[in-house]
């Protein structure tokens, strides 16, 4: 039985530890995915997936933001994007912007209550 119980316990240490390692490489994995979109389709609501589409700010040229890496990140403000708002998300940050007509909503990743920027 003491086995069991050290086991269990060395486990639950390791799982502890692995957290913050789990939380630092995805945010480092984040920091790769860019999105710069006007938006002129919204998904279904019922899509938790982040699959809004529109044209590229800067290249004019249609495009989506589809990323099995962060799309359940961006996925959580759907609520507050409306079609003609601008998606900002840059390489290198871990800042989700909205700008709406006359305001910026910014997100920052988190994970288990830690705050990334």
């Amino acid at each position: 039985m003491k086995k069991y119980v050290i086991l269990f316990c060395v486990c639950l240490n390791l799982l502890s530890c692995g957290s913050a390692n789990d939380c630092d490489a995805s945010a480092e994995n984040r920091r790769t995915d860019e999105c710069l979109l006007i938006v002129k389709k919204i998904p279904s609501d019922t899509d938790e997936r982040f699959d809004y589409r529109g044209t590229n700010p800067i290249t004019k040229k249609d495009c989506d933001c589809n990323s099995k890496r962060s799309d359940l990140w961006w996925a959580k403000y759907k609520e507050h994007i409306q079609i003609g708002d601008t998606i900002i998300k840059k390489k290198g940050e871990l800042i989700f912007n909205i700008h709406k007509k006359d305001t910026i909503l910014s997100f920052n990743f988190e994970c288990d209550g830690k705050v990334y920027k």
